[in-house]
């Protein structure tokens, strides 16, 4: 038998794409039986972590009352989904549907057509998920209208100002390469919830069930982001590496403007400055871009590519 240390990295992934599409049927969440919402939820556990919304550190916060704390809560975990059901739609599954065309030059096999296609049916599922769970959390916490439109996040802010004036395939480059930032660093923004043990059941165990699958789809991503790369001529490369970067960056980027509406549903009234000022205090969360590293080597990329992408603090 021959070991996987002799093996050249592409017959790897390869091999390791096969391995993902078998066992799709058994491990992703559109394959388990529907999970029963209300019967995880319990009214007397908050719906998101307190350490994780920026809003309860600002000054004049600790005078906000119990039900003021749980309602900023509760628009906290129903803003999560919404993003993360932005992400999905506006980003990945667009740059799904662009890899299935031929005149994108990427792996294009049987087993990458299926990868592709599982991930865009995992992905939709995943959106209902967020839909759904919202669903319970607004009927269930009295918070029916709070909505946030998908422009305002700063990853899709980002991606179309990194499209802004492209056409054709350089347009294609950059939605590509959004992509990949998203689907290579997801699983690190839904650790932290799916892994809260103090957080409503539902909450926690919808987003471990969507984190779950996203570490195969970041698999998907590295083969068939890693075909295309291989494929373009150096200035394309350029504009993909850049992409990148500009994808990564919105990535990390801290929403202020939704935290604000997040505030106001607990009668807590601030505005972007006072989020910015104390944002500029504090440490850049943590990314896991263990993912994207492992690709970055397999191109002959430098791995400071991911350590110098700047934090865009703005909302």
């Amino acid at each position: 038998m021959t070991d996987t240390a002799d093996r050249d990295e592409p017959e790897y992934e390869r091999d390791l794409l096969l391995q993902l599409t078998r066992r799709w049927g058994r491990k992703v969440a559109v394959k388990k039986d529907e999970l029963d919402l209300d019967g995880h939820f319990d009214e007397r556990l908050p719906d998101f972590p307190e350490h994780l919304v920026p809003v309860l550190s600002l000054p004049g916060a600790d005078r906000l009352d119990r039900d003021a704390r749980d309602r900023i809560l509760s628009a906290a975990w129903i803003a999560y989904n919404a993003k993360t059901a932005a992400i999905e739609d506006e980003i990945i599954l667009p740059a799904c549907r662009l890899m299935l065309q031929e005149r994108i030059p990427v792996r294009r096999d049987d087993i990458a057509v299926a990868a592709l296609h599982q991930t865009i049916i995992d992905e939709h599922y995943h959106i209902l998920m967020c839909h759904n769970a919202v669903g319970v959390t607004r009927r269930r916490r009295d918070l029916g209208d709070v909505r946030f439109a998908p422009d305002i996040w700063s990853v899709v802010r980002g991606r179309s100002a990194a499209r802004a004036g492209l056409s054709g395939f350089d347009r294609d480059i950059v939605d590509i390469a959004f992509s990949l930032a998203a689907e290579t660093t997801i699983s690190g923004f839904l650790s932290t919830l799916s892994t809260a043990r103090t957080i409503q059941p539902m909450n926690r165990i919808t987003t471990d069930l969507h984190r779950r699958d996203e570490s195969g789809h970041a698999v998907v991503f590295r083969e068939l982001c890693g075909s295309l790369y291989r494929s373009l001529d150096p200035a394309q490369q350029e504009m993909f590496r850049d992409a990148l970067v500009s994808g990564l960056a919105a990535f990390r980027a801290a929403d202020l403007d939704s935290w604000v509406a997040v505030a106001a549903q607990g009668g807590f009234e601030i505005g972007a400055d006072q989020l910015r000022d104390w944002a500029a205090t504090r440490p850049a969360p943590a990314r896991d871009t263990g993912p994207l590293q492992l690709l970055l080597g397999d191109l002959g990329i430098s791995p400071d590519l991911v350590e110098t992408v700047p934090v865009h603090r703005a909302g």
